[in-house]
């Protein structure tokens, strides 16, 4: 085992959070940057989460509440939300969360350009909140410091209703009704092979629970890659792009470290520890889809359906007309494409979840 495998959260932590750290520079997200997330391919993603925030309020019975988008890069989720018919702008509150602190300026100025009707902040940490809080990561989780083991590592078994806490990764074989935590059973058939032990993750939620120890109603919207433990035995988990280019596969990946390439480091997060700690954190509801279902079932056809149902003669009047409405149509109807695409953007996981006390 090289230096970097057996150290490899350690390293991951230096190598993009240190001082001259990946994100620490401002890497990331971006047209102009090192790859493409959904908020960043346009506003229709924005533009649903928007909506999705609407209801998510207006089924409240408080008067305000808060919004965190917890990894938010350079900021695109939100101003894209500002730019949206975003409905409850006086009630909601946005707290904009990064470490890095390049993208911590770029997200002030952006959106001090387009969200003046928002209230807004930008933190290093998530701060305390006080009232119905709704946390939303767009691929964050993936970004998390990990240490890779192996199955036979971690390998535990226990009697129902003995279930602890874990203190990172990786509990598996989970029964589906994650209600019932102490039904978790490790699959006796599984192979032996290297996974990811999410031990950003179990901090990472620690910590968002201590900041949201006043909050009554607490409710989460992960998107991320997520896949089943049995999925990862292959190995392409674990991913690094760098100059452009991407290079997938633990061997490949730490031979790339090794030789000194620099980079993003990402991981598949393990669907089944994701379900384990948010359960014993107390989260019901548990809910994971593909994002192509969830944009789908949450209304993305609503704003790339208009132009289709018009003839082709009221199309040429919104045309010679300069109607805005047509171009924001036909640029929707491209985003869909790629925000769907079950290659790609679409394949990613989106797990909802809820905490009432």
């Amino acid at each position: 085992m090289s230096r970097i495998e057996s150290n490899f959260a350690e390293f991951m932590e230096e190598t993009l959070y240190g001082e001259n750290g990946f994100y620490t520079k401002g890497g990331g997200a971006g047209r102009a940057c090192d790859y493409l997330t959904s908020p960043e391919v346009g506003d229709l993603f924005g533009y649903v989460i928007a909506d999705y925030i609407d209801a998510w309020y207006e089924q409240l019975d408080e008067q305000d509440a808060i919004v965190v988008d917890a990894g938010c890069g350079p900021g695109s989720l939100v101003a894209s939300i500002a730019r949206s018919h975003f409905r409850n702008a006086a009630n909601v509150e946005f707290f904009l969360v990064d470490r890095s602190p390049e993208h911590r300026l770029t997200t002030e100025k952006k959106l001090g350009r387009v969200a003046h009707h928002l209230t807004w902040s930008v933190h290093e940490f998530i701060p305390e909140c006080d009232r119905p809080t709704l946390v939303i990561t767009n691929e964050l989780l993936d970004n998390l410091v990990f240490d890779i083991s192996t199955t036979s590592d971690i390998y535990r078994s226990f009697e129902p209703d003995s279930v602890e806490k874990p203190t990172y990764s990786a509990f598996f074989g989970i029964s589906n009704d994650i209600d019932i935590a102490g039904g978790a059973n490790v699959p006796k058939d599984i192979n032996n092979f290297r996974i990811p032990s999410h031990i950003g993750i179990s901090q990472w939620i620690d910590e968002l629970l201590d900041a949201t120890m006043q909050v009554s109603n607490l409710s989460l919207l992960f998107f991320d890659y997520m896949n089943s433990v049995v999925d990862f035995e292959d190995g392409n988990w674990l991913r690094l792009y760098a100059d452009n280019k991407r290079i997938v596969g633990i061997d490949e990946v730490l031979d790339a470290l090794t030789s000194g390439v620099m980079g993003d480091i990402t991981t598949d997060v393990i669907q089944e520890d994701l379900f384990l700690l948010l359960d014993q954190a107390g989260f019901s509801k548990i809910k994971v889809e593909d994002q192509s279902v969830w944009l789908t079932t949450n209304g993305i056809d609503d704003y790339c359906t208009g132009m289709n149902q018009q003839s082709a003669y009221d199309k040429l009047v919104q045309f010679t007309n300069k109607e805005p409405q047509l171009d924001m149509t036909a640029s929707f109807i491209k985003e869909r494409e790629t925000l769907t695409d079950e290659n790609g953007l679409g394949a990613f996981g989106v797990l909802a979840a809820k905490r009432e006390v």
